[in-house]
């Protein structure tokens, strides 16, 4: 893996930084990777959402009845997936 060199870092923004990864258990490396691996998984969420606003630009929208079926089917394949995870692990289920 790549090696990132970031030079003149004020120095309260170090120590903010050294405290928080301190206050989860974590070095600065770890902590320092964190964040920019959940940066470029937000900036290649953008990118994803930017190219599926040039696929779908100009076409009709969906109607609302359509959204809501899509909404409902979503829910109640996270319903199960939660079930399902439940289940394994041997814990009662909320209803």
């Amino acid at each position: 893996m790549p090696d990132v060199l970031i030079r003149d870092v004020p120095s309260e923004d170090l120590e903010v930084i050294r405290s928080v990864a301190a206050e989860r258990g974590l070095t600065l490396q770890a902590y320092l990777l964190s964040a920019v691996q959940m940066h470029a998984a937000h900036e290649r969420r953008q990118q994803t959402l930017r190219a599926l606003e040039r696929t779908l630009h100009g076409l009709p929208p969906v109607a609302l009845e359509d959204r809501q079926s899509v909404l409902d089917a979503i829910g109640e394949a996270l319903a199960e997936r939660s079930d399902g995870l439940v289940a394994r692990r041997g814990e009662p289920q909320q209803q």
